[in-house]
């Protein structure tokens, strides 16, 4: 299955033509799900033709896998925004700063939460969400090696960085599918104070 682009945008309103082809098809996938929308209602509802869209994407599989490159990239920038962000002092603001980006920002979309998860080995890119993955944990131990004098010296921050963004992620995938915004916010300060005092563990 070929999900690549077939070219790069390289002008403006090129860029904004493939921009409207990706957030259409981001919204058809919301509203219909995978199996039911086509290249000729996303191109519909990006309003352009379908002859535009085939300039660039071959297929829909390609469409989707333009909307999991987009999701993919703006959570690797919220991240890289919220581990950048204001100075903080303590540990505990820095782990509660990766929790927030990873579970409750993921419930103002939870729909593309799902898509992600589901279409990714669907369509044959599982291999994107793994490199999201790698990204967070890299993320993450960076963070830890910033505040090693906090952490419990047997504490192998490569490991740990690990073990935070599997959980995290799992519980991301939970909240995604059945708790609201308020739930991943009361959940978010609990495992806050989980994965603090578990790195602080002497």
């Amino acid at each position: 299955m070929d999900v690549n682009p077939r070219k790069s945008p390289r002008q403006a309103r090129a860029r904004a033509t493939v921009e409207a082809i990706v957030e259409a098809t981001t919204q058809l996938l919301l509203d219909e799900g995978y199996d039911r929308f086509t290249t000729a209602r996303a191109a519909e509802r990006a309003g352009v033709s379908i002859g535009s869209l085939y300039q660039y994407f071959p297929n829909k599989a390609a469409l989707a896998a333009a909307v999991i490159d987009r999701c993919c990239a703006d959570y690797i920038a919220a991240l890289e925004r919220a581990l950048a962000g204001r100075p903080r002092i303590t540990l505990a603001e820095c782990i509660r700063a990766i929790v927030d980006v990873i579970l409750v920002s993921h419930q103002l979309a939870p729909g593309l939460h799902r898509i992600v998860i589901d279409l990714a080995p669907r369509i044959g890119v599982a291999g994107k969400t793994e490199q999201v993955s790698r990204r967070m944990a890299e993320g993450i131990e960076s963070v830890l090696r910033v505040h090693a004098e906090e952490i419990a010296p047997e504490v192998d921050l490569g490991v740990a960085a690990t073990i935070i963004e599997t959980l995290l992620v799992a519980l991301a995938h939970r909240a995604a599918t059945a708790d609201g915004p308020a739930r991943a916010d009361a959940v978010a300060e609990e495992v806050t104070v989980m994965v603090t005092r578990y790195l602080a563990a002497g």
